[in-house]
């Protein structure tokens, strides 16, 4: 990610290699949902928080590609956090469980903030 900004490209990008390297069918069904969510989160001047919470929320709730949308998700929320000095802490049984709960049930975005914050640790 140049400028510690995030592109629809690079999100497509990781979401190949999930694919490739988990399985699932590869695509994008919505690339304006993935645009939309990369500007929110290019354009916000809200916290390094708030923009992955864009990011976990917009992906898995948003489904912009065909399949891998939470693994995806988890992904680029990660990746956009390590070029910000953060990596999500959780173990994958914690992840698991609060993607799941978000594709669900949905979650308001400060809800994902406090989840972020607590379960994150800096580099």
């Amino acid at each position: 990610m140049s400028k510690k900004r995030i592109t629809v490209d690079e999100i497509m990008e990781m979401h190949e290699e999930i694919i490739e390297r988990y399985g699932g069918e590869s695509g994008i069904l919505n690339r304006g949902e993935l645009e939309f969510i990369v500007d929110q989160v290019n354009y916000t001047r809200k916290s390094i928080f708030w923009k992955a919470a864009i990011i976990l929320r917009g992906i898995t709730c948003g489904h912009p590609f065909l399949d891998g949308n939470k693994r995806t998700a988890l992904e680029a929320a990660d990746t956009f956090l390590r070029i910000h000095g953060y990596r999500i802490s959780a173990n994958d049984r914690e992840k698991i469980e609060f993607i799941l709960d978000l594709a669900m049930h949905g979650k308001e975005l400060d809800e994902i903030v406090e989840w972020l914050k607590k379960n994150t640790e800096k580099l």
